[in-house]
C-alpha cells in the first residue's frame, strides 16, 4: 500500500517514526511538506495554493493520505485534505496528532476526512492499513473497528473515542525515516532533532499531557535506553551533515541514572555540542556538570509563573524562586546558555506579579528570556478554570475546538489573551531583560514608564530584542539559525 504523509511548515518526529514503522512494515510512504506560515516570525506564506499542495500528494498516487495536525495547522490540513479528495475521492484521508487526539469526534465529522487517529498510532495505524480491504486496485476502509481509530462507513462512525495500543518498548522502534523530510526542510542545515523519551512527568494545564495521559497504564513516561539513542545519533552522523543536537524530550533530565550513563558515552563517542529543556525540579548541580562535560552548550528551563499561587493553583506545577536562581547561576558558571520560558496573561496574572517578576529576572538574568503569551488549545485542563472565571464562553471553546482563534493574537504576542493590551508593556520589558542593565530595569518598574512601552509590533516588540540577543551571544546557536531561516525564507535576495 502507499500513504503519503503530508506535513507543513517544521519538522514533526511523529510523522517521520509513522513512515518508518509503516515502511518496516513493507509498505511504500511519500513526504509532502508545505510552507504555510512560521509563527515563530509571525509571517504566513502570502503565495500557498492549497491546489498546488494537493496536486503534489495526488501525483505521488497514494492509497492513503496521512495528515497530521496540532490546532495551528489543523486548518491548513483540512484544506489540503479538501482539495485532494476533490481531485482523487477515492483516497483515504487519516487525520491524526495532538488536535484529532483531543477532539476525535468533531474531526471525523469533516466531509474530507475519512478516518482519525486518537494517540500514538504506530501500533494501531499499522493494524487500520492491515485491515483495509484492496478491491479492484481500491483500498476501502477496515469491515472492523480498530482500537484507536474511528472512522466513517456507510454514514456511521465506526469505533471508540478511545486512544490505540502504546508502545511499552521505545526501542522497538525503527530510527525515525528522515531523508525526505530533511531533503524538504533545507533550513535544517547541520541540525538534528532526536527524542530520547516519550511523556512528561508533569500534567501542566495548559499543556495537551494534561488530558491526553489518562488512562494509560502507566506507560506515560517511558525511556529508550542509552544504547538505542547514541546508535541513532551515530547512524545520523553518517548519513547527514550533523553539527548540532536538537533534544526535543518534554523534561530530558529526569532520570539521573540514564542522564549519567547518557553524558558519558555521548561525550566519547558524538561529542557535538547540544540543546534541551527540562524543569528546575529536574536539576542540581551534579547534572549540570555532567550536562556540560557531555557537550551541552544551551538548555531551556520552564519557569512559565514566578507566583508559587499561579503555579499550584492554575498550572498545576510546582515553583521555588530560590531553586530557580541557584540553577541560572550555575549555568552561567558553566557557561552553558540558558534560556528561561515565561508566560504572560495566566487566568489571575497581573501587573505587580510581572513587575516582581521584573525584578527576579533582573537580579538573576537569564541569556534569554523568552516571553510567551497564554493560548488556550481543546482539551486541556486550564479550558474550566478559565470558563468558571468568565474568562471563556462556550462559543470560544467550539472555535477552538474547530481550530480557529478567539483573538488575533499568537503565542509570541497577545496570544488568547483578551485584555491583552495592559500586558504589552511589560511584555516588551522582560523580552529585553537580558540587554539591559539592572539601574535602568528597576527605573522603568519604579516609576512604571515601560508601561509607555506598550509595542504591538511583533518585530519590534519580540524579533528584534530576540536578533540583537543572538548578535550579542555568540552561543546562541539555534537564534541565529532562526534568524538565517528567516532572511533565507522570507526575504529573498
Amino acid at each position: 500500500m502507499r500513504i503519503t504523509f503530508v506535513y507543513p511548515d517544521f519538522e514533526s518526529l511523529g510523522v517521520g517514526y509513522l513512515m518508518s514503522v509503516c515502511r518496516t512494515a513493507g509498505h511504500e510512504t511519500e513526504y509532502v511538506h508545505y510552507r504555510a506560515e512560521d509563527p515563530y516570525f509571525d509571517t504566513r506564506n502570502r503565495h500557498l495554493s492549497f491546489a498546488s499542495v494537493a496536486r503534489a500528494v495526488a501525483d505521488t498516487r497514494p492509497d492513503v493520505a496521512a495528515f497530521s495536525c496540532v490546532t495551528d495547522n489543523y486548518r491548513n490540513q483540512l484544506h489540503v485534505a479538501a482539495e485532494v479528495k476533490r481531485l482523487r475521492p477515492e483516497v483515504l484521508t487519516v487525520f491524526g496528532g495532538v488536535h484529532p487526539t483531543a477532539v476525535p469526534e468533531r474531526v471525523l465529522r469533516r466531509p474530507e476526512v475519512d478516518a482519525v487517529a486518537i494517540g500514538e498510532a504506530e501500533i494501531s495505524f499499522l493494524e487500520f492499513l492491515r485491515r483495509c480491504p484492496v478491491r479492484g486496485g481500491r483500498v476501502g476502509l477496515p469491515a472492523g473497528p480498530v482500537k484507536g481509530l474511528v472512522f466513517k462507513k456507510s454514514g456511521n462512525r465506526l469505533g471508540r473515542l478511545e486512544e490505540g495500543p502504546m508502545v511499552a518498548d521505545l526501542d522497538s522502534l525503527p530510527f525515525p525515516h528522515k531523508a525526505p523530510i530533511v531533503s524538504a526542510l533545507k533550513d535544517t542545515g547541520t541540525f538534528y532533532s532526536i527524542i530520547t523519551s516519550r511523556g512528561c512527568p508533569f500534567k501542566c494545564s495548559y499543556c495537551f499531557n494534561s488530558y491526553c495521559m489518562h488512562g494509560r497504564g502507566g506507560l506515560s513516561l517511558r525511556q529508550r535506553s542509552v544504547d538505542n539513542v547514541i546508535r541513532e545519533l551515530v547512524w545520523a552522523r553518517d548519513r547527514f551533515p550533523l553539527k548540532y543536537i536538537l533534544f526535543t524530550d518534554d523534561c530530558f533530565t529526569t532520570n539521573t541514572r540514564w542522564l549519567e550513563e547518557f553524558c558519558g558515552r555521548y561525550r566519547r563517542e558524538l561529542g557535538l555540542p547540544f540543546w534541551c529543556l527540562t524543569h528546575p525540579l529536574y536539576l542540581n548541580r551534579d547534572k549540570i556538570k555532567m550536562l556540560k562535560r557531555a557537550g551541552c552548550n544551551s538548555i531551556t528551563i520552564g519557569v512559565q509563573s514566578l507566583s508559587e499561587e499561579i503555579n499550584a493553583r492554575i498550572l498545576n506545577r510546582q515553583s521555588d524562586r530560590r531553586k530557580i536562581a541557584e540553577d541560572i547561576k550555575t549555568f552561567k558558571e558553566f557557561g552553558i546558555l540558558v534560556q528561561v520560558d515565561h508566560i504572560l496573561g495566566i487566568p489571575d496574572d497581573s501587573l505587580e506579579l510581572e513587575e516582581e517578576a521584573v525584578r527576579f529576572y533582573a537580579e538573576n538574568k537569564p541569556d534569554i528570556l523568552s516571553v510567551f503569551w497564554l493560548t488556550y488549545y481543546p482539551r486541556v485542563a486550564i479550558l474550566d478554570i478559565a470558563r468558571k472565571k468568565g474568562i471563556l464562553t462556550g462559543q470560544d471553546i467550539d472555535r477552538l475546538e474547530e481550530g480557529l482563534k478567539i483573538t488575533p493574537g499568537n503565542f509570541h504576542l497577545g496570544g488568547s489573551v483578551r485584555d491583552s493590551k495592559k500586558f504589552y508593556g511589560i511584555s516588551f520589558l522582560l523580552n529585553t531583560i537580558p540587554l539591559l542593565p539592572k539601574f535602568l530595569i528597576r527605573l522603568l518598574v519604579r516609576t512604571r514608564l515601560y508601561q509607555r512601552m506598550k509595542i504591538r509590533n511583533f518585530y519590534l516588540a519580540v524579533a528584534l530584542p530576540r536578533v540583537l540577543i543572538s548578535v550579542k551571544n555568540k552561543r546562541d546557536i539555534i537564534g541565529r539559525s532562526n534568524i538565517r531561516r528567516f532572511l533565507d525564507k522570507w526575504l529573498p535576495i
